[in-house]
């Protein structure tokens, strides 16, 4: 038979209010009680209840974090701001991960509903803006990373347009006016946002956009290296390409280098992300670097104020992003 908070407060000859403020680390306990008690708890090897505790208190101190796939490496960061943020005002952050499944992001999301957590962030959310919108009327929900257009929830990301643009513009001014693109099938808007941002520096430049050196594909260094095949082969190939993350353009250098290309020279590359392979790779990835510490650090911060405000935060908050220039420039 389990031990209750009653067998608690018998052994340790106090009340069961007592043994429950000296649980819930109230102050006004004294210090013979809380020795007591603790002994008491001990003793009988009493586990309180947290999700009940949890529920009558309507709140849990808890904030899950959904991702895509743990693969991302730039996760880490962001969750790493995620936690700290969250351990100084007493939260916990819990991690899941939906492999780009949209029904089970709502499944997971039952742990709102069901209040086994107060507040969920969706970094990479599949959930339409309509729906999002409609959860985030009756619940605490922030994005972070990925925007989604007409959703009217809290979300903390870069301008992807403008970080695109820079890249490629960046480019230009190299001298280079035949550029690829390497992105994905899958429409995630950042994914979109990068290749408006491709397209605007080349009007800006009056370069003539060429579907033909757009190459879709997947997240995975082996499509970066197929993307790679791909532009390549054209009939009159591009001489620098522009990959919407830094793992897709590491598998394009690693074509290119298996053809014999000198990176830098014959052929240069700009990535996205600036992950921690961007700089072991050699030679070394010039790429676009997102704040993920800071964006991870505001967007829980921005949520627990949500969560005690009367009239919550929806707004869109935009951080700066910056080039991170290497070998793969030829810088």
């Amino acid at each position: 038979m389990s031990v209750t908070i009653k067998d608690v407060a018998k052994a340790a000859n106090v009340s069961v209010a007592t043994v429950s403020r000296v649980l819930n680390k109230k102050s006004n306990v004294s210090e013979e009680a809380i020795q007591a008690v603790n002994s008491a708890v001990q003793a009988l090897g009493y586990s309180p209840s947290f999700l009940g505790r949890d529920l009558r208190k309507s709140e849990t101190r808890r904030i899950l974090a959904i991702i895509a796939s743990t693969e991302q490496s730039f996760y880490s960061d962001v969750i790493r701001g995620m936690e700290v943020a969250a351990f100084s005002q007493g939260y916990d952050v819990l991690i899941a991960t939906t492999h780009d499944d949209p029904n089970h992001e709502m499944h997971l999301l039952g742990m709102l509903f069901s209040r086994a957590v107060d507040g969920a962030v969706l970094l990479g959310p599949k959930l339409d803006a309509a729906t999002i919108n409609a959860l985030g009327e009756k619940h605490n929900i922030a994005m972070c990373l990925e925007r989604l257009d007409n959703c009217n929830v809290l979300t903390v990301t870069i301008d992807n347009v403008k970080a695109g643009r820079d890249a490629v513009n960046y480019l230009i001014r190299k001298g280079h006016r035949k550029i690829g693109l390497i992105t994905t099938l899958q429409r995630s808007q950042s994914s979109i946002d990068r290749e408006i941002g491709y397209k605007l520096a080349l009007k800006d430049n009056g370069i003539p956009y060429n579907e033909d050196y757009v190459y879709f594909g997947g997240y995975e260094t082996e499509q970066g290296m197929r993307g790679c095949e791909y532009l390549m082969n054209l009939p009159s190939p591009p001489t620098a390409i522009f990959s919407i993350s830094d793992i897709i353009a590491i598998g394009a250098m690693n074509y290119a280098l298996s053809k014999g290309y000198r990176i830098g020279k014959d052929l240069i590359f700009m990535g996205f992300d600036n992950i921690q392979y961007s700089h072991m790779f050699v030679p070394h990835l010039s790429t676009v670097e997102q704040p993920c510490y800071a964006q991870g650090k505001l967007v829980i911060e921005k949520l627990i104020e949500n969560m005690k405000a009367t009239a919550p935060d929806h707004n869109l908050y935009t951080l700066p992003h910056s080039l991170v220039l290497r070998e793969s420039t030829g810088d």
